[in-house]
């Protein structure tokens, strides 16, 4: 044989191809090293392929697309990933999503300051509101690496929706409701709502600002610059100071009101029943019952002002109204400081007749002022000084006057509408003295009236024929 013929047998020698294997360290992959054979040596198939990462315990996940590619176009010293696993999916417990704000007692920015009274002590809710929904737990999915192995996984945790009283679970216990009007709150860990709102101590700045939907007790008193709002019924058991108390029923006070100017009472729909008022405003949707005194305070009730019962059954000084009568054991004192008695007419049509009364002041001071200075400028513009700003200017304001003018009319048209609702709801009202009536004391009813002037005993004020007429007591 000769050199050129040994040449070629080494030439054509065959070389099989050879796979180099390694596996990641979650054994979630698999990667191959594959050289190509050489000479006459076949292309490996990928069953063969499969087949020796079988042989090295790759036996899950194989990938035939990766695979094939990996033969058909080999890149020198290429690692291609053949296998893959199955990754977990670790579990999840269940989740509750709060529908409603359950951070309380924070108190609220106002501004850039934090408003101390407003600390959020209430969450009203209504019956059928939603207040917690479940997000169901996920148990999870376990994994398999590519050495067939399953991979365990976290397996989530289910939980109940935080049922308590006055709440209410959907069929498929999903969602949590409202059974009622009320205060939502967390009591042993569960959601509870209660129709009722107790405050165990005095309204200060421990508890803050009350605006509750249903009917509302303080055990203590409610202390000075603070507001109290029910939407029932509202039972102060201690003293009221210069606060603010709203309800849309009765409002019943045990001690009293010692309002220093500033208190203000108002039940909407129901009576104020209290032990005495001392320089407050007070207002009932129907009457007003005092036991002992009603000094130097704004009261007015659609019905009746009965002050008696207590100790003295005093009014002195300030401002009456009552739609129907006055009843009292003292009116007025000795002092005979001025004392405002008025009955037969709404109290409601009286304060908004006052307001609009100041209202239209306001109006025809603005307008005279605007007259004034419209009237200078059309002067400078009779002599040819009104430069383009002042134009402007008078055009502005020419324009502001007819808006106030407008208000004006349309403030001095409902006057006139309460002044005709007054009349037509002028009642025969009456004021009942049972013991002693001082010197001092104005008696307005159905808009006449008559200021006493000497002491009288066991006397009533009616209206009659025009005129208020004294008659006894009854």
């Amino acid at each position: 044989m000769d050199q050129s013929s040994e040449t070629n047998d080494e030439q054509s020698e065959s070389k099989e191809a050879v796979f180099r294997l390694k596996i990641s360290d979650d054994a979630l992959a698999c990667e191959m090293l594959y050289i190509p054979p050489e000479g006459d040596a076949p292309v490996p198939t990928i069953e063969r392929v499969k087949g020796e990462m079988n042989s090295k315990g790759v036996v899950f996940g194989h990938d035939e697309e990766a695979i094939k590619k990996m033969i058909e176009t080999p890149i020198a010293r290429q690692w291609v990933v053949t296998a893959k696993g199955e990754p977990p999916e670790n579990g999840r417990d269940a989740k509750i999503d709060y529908k409603v704000d359950l951070n309380i007692l924070k108190p609220k920015a106002v501004g850039d300051k934090v408003d101390m009274k407003e600390l959020g002590a209430v969450i009203n809710v209504t019956k059928g509101q939603l207040v917690a929904e479940k997000i169901p737990a996920f148990k999870g999915k376990e994994g398999t690496s590519v050495l067939g192995r399953k991979i365990n996984v976290y397996t989530g945790k289910d939980k109940n929706l935080p049922a308590g009283k006055g709440t209410l679970l959907s069929e498929d216990k999903m969602q949590l409701f409202a059974d009622c009007d009320g205060n939502l709150y967390i009591k042993d860990q569960k959601l509870a709502v209660n129709p009722t709102f107790e405050v165990n101590g005095d309204v200060d700045y421990s508890v803050g600002n009350i605006d509750f939907i249903g009917p509302v007790t303080v055990m203590g008193s409610v202390r000075d610059g603070f507001e109290v709002a029910s939407g029932n019924e509202l039972h102060i058991n201690g003293v009221v100071e210069g606060a603010t108390l709203l309800s849309e029923d009765d409002m019943v006070i045990r001690t009293g009101v010692r309002g220093n100017g500033k208190a203000r009472l108002e039940s909407k729909a129901g009576n104020v029943i209290i032990s005495y008022i001392d320089q407050a405003f007070v207002r009932a949707g129907r009457s007003v019952k005092v036991a002992d005194v009603i000094l130097n305070s704004d009261v007015g009730a659609r019905f009746d002002v009965v002050v008696g019962g207590g100790k003295k059954g005093q009014i002195v000084g300030g401002k009456i109204v009552a739609g129907s009568e006055v009843v009292c054991e003292i009116l007025g004192s000795e002092m005979e400081p001025k004392t405002d008695v008025t009955v037969g007419q709404l109290p409601e049509i009286i304060e908004e007749r006052r307001q609009i009364q100041e209202s239209l002041k306001q109006y025809e001071d603005q307008i005279e002022k605007i007259d004034a200075n419209i009237d200078f400028l059309k002067d400078l513009q009779k002599n040819g000084d009104l430069k383009p700003d002042k134009q402007a200017l008078l055009a502005k304001i020419t324009k502001a006057k007819f808006q106030i003018k407008a208000q004006y009319t349309n403030q001095r048209d409902r006057m006139e509408q309460l002044e005709k609702d007054a009349n037509e709801s002028r009642l025969d009202g009456c004021v009942r003295v049972k013991n002693v009536c001082y010197p001092g004391v104005l008696i307005t009813i159905r808009g006449i009236r008559y200021m006493v002037k000497e002491k009288l005993r066991f006397v009533k004020f009616v209206y009659e024929d025009g005129e208020i007429k004294i008659k006894s007591f009854e």
